[in-house]
């Protein structure tokens, strides 16, 4: 964790079951880690770590020593397998722009040595502007739009069945069997699955669609049922917002949302809370938002982030007329989709898979398609409920001003300005 500054984040942390055992921390100010209240509180941290069964390391300086800190880390219980494990950076926007150096440092002699290829990283670099400018538009067209806003609270509840359905090609092998326990499962559909779900007479609960991408258009283009909810974010896809569907607004933790987050618990006195998603996709964020819901039982159809039978999708999930300029006699879709899975998860798809199956950090799911002889009550006789709050969120000016302020590096100044001039006028 790089500049912290009065550790608060840090006491938060040990405070909070988490999934890191070791925390590094680095104080540059010298002004800061020299003082006598810094040093104390350093101490009294260090006495929860231990007490916590974590290990906790000060780094200071604009020079810190990497060899010794590395040595340090061998050091400990279980050192050897600790330089194995994943580590994460944490940063503080200021700090991001007032070292970036030293945070180029940072990467170079320490977290590239410990952690896989930051594929994340170059997906922020690549997304981070568009989705800075479908908040803010998305945001403009709340008022005009007829459309109903949810902020989305808690799910919560005992013993519901929760089914989330992907799709990839093992959707269609697990169809009779949907059809056959419908009413025995409380369904979230990605946005791509539902171009095969509803004409087969599946209507899922909930429609799951956080991609921000203009592929996201082709999974709507059917004939959607006005009543189901769609659960997405303020930085998804504009269409989205066009459509009379129902919207639950989820905090992903984006700069943006953190700060409509702040504007309305202080404006408004409501809580948003925050939901993870370590795995980075829509299975991660449904299992991160029914997590409160007691003796829970979830089960995943549709997800493999493989190639199966020779295709990377199921039928009719809108890739078909997104990649249609591409396919011609000598290049089919099955060769131009290639690229999105293959045959073994690698990159993107290998990092997701990893981080859904540790135990230890996120809940357990099961494969319909592995599951026994089911006996569940019908979703009527399940209790479930939706926590949520309706309104409009603080002004555009208010997200705009502190997007500009303390996170200038995920919007460039163009598109700001563009939004201002648009949505002030």
């Amino acid at each position: 964790m790089l500049g912290v500054g009065a550790l608060h984040i840090i006491r938060t942390y040990l405070e909070t079951q988490n999934k890191h055992q070791t925390i590094v921390f680095w104080e540059p100010h010298k002004e800061i880690y020299e003082l006598n209240e810094f040093q104390k509180e350093v101490t009294n941290l260090n006495e929860l770590a231990k007490a916590k069964g974590l290990d906790l390391l000060l780094v200071t300086g604009t020079d810190p020593n990497w060899s010794e800190l590395k040595e340090k880390i061998r050091n400990l219980a279980n050192g050897s397998h600790i330089l194995n494990s994943k580590w994460s950076l944490y940063i503080t926007p200021s700090y991001e722009r007032t070292f970036p150096e030293l945070i180029k440092n940072c990467q170079n002699n320490f977290q590239s040595q410990f952690s896989p290829k930051d594929i994340n990283r170059n997906t922020i670099q690549h997304f981070s502007k568009l989705w800075t400018h479908n908040y803010l538009k998305n945001r403009t067209g709340l008022f005009s739009n007829d459309t109903r806003i949810h902020w989305f609270q808690s799910f919560s509840g005992k013993k519901t069945s929760v089914l989330f359905v992907g799709a990839s090609p093992g959707l269609e092998l697990d169809l009779p069997q949907i059809k056959k326990d419908r009413n025995h499962f409380l369904i979230f559909a990605s946005d791509t699955a539902i171009g095969y779900l509803l004409p087969n007479g599946i209507i899922p609960d909930y429609i799951v669609s956080f991609d921000s991408g203009r592929g996201t258009t082709y999974h709507y283009l059917l004939d959607l049922p006005k009543q189901i909810p769609i659960i997405t974010w303020l930085g998804g896809s504009s269409y989205i917002f066009e459509l009379s569907n129902p919207k639950i607004l989820v905090n992903t933790g984006h700069p943006l949302d953190q700060i409509t987050e702040h504007l309305f618990q202080n404006s408004l006195g409501q809580t948003w809370p925050h939901y993870t998603n370590p795995s980075l996709n829509l299975l991660g964020m449904v299992l991160s938002i029914t997590e409160a819901i007691k003796e829970r039982e979830f089960f995943v159809s549709g997800v493999s982030y493989l190639a199966e039978r020779g295709k990377s999708h199921c039928k009719g999930t809108g890739y078909e007329r997104f990649y249609l300029p591409d396919i011609n006699r000598k290049k089919s879709l099955e060769i131009t989709t290639k690229r999105l899975y293959s045959g073994e998860r690698k990159g993107k798809n290998q990092i997701a898979w990893a981080e859904l199956n540790q135990k230890e950090s996120l809940p357990g799911f099961r494969f319909l398609s592995e599951a026994k002889e089911m006996n569940f009550l019908s979703i009527q006789d399940q209790t479930y409920s939706l926590q949520s709050f309706q309104g409009f969120p603080p002004s555009i000016a208010d997200l705009a001003k502190w997007a500009d302020q303390d996170h200038s590096e995920i919007i460039h100044k163009k598109t700001l300005n563009t939004w201002l001039r648009f949505s002030l006028s």
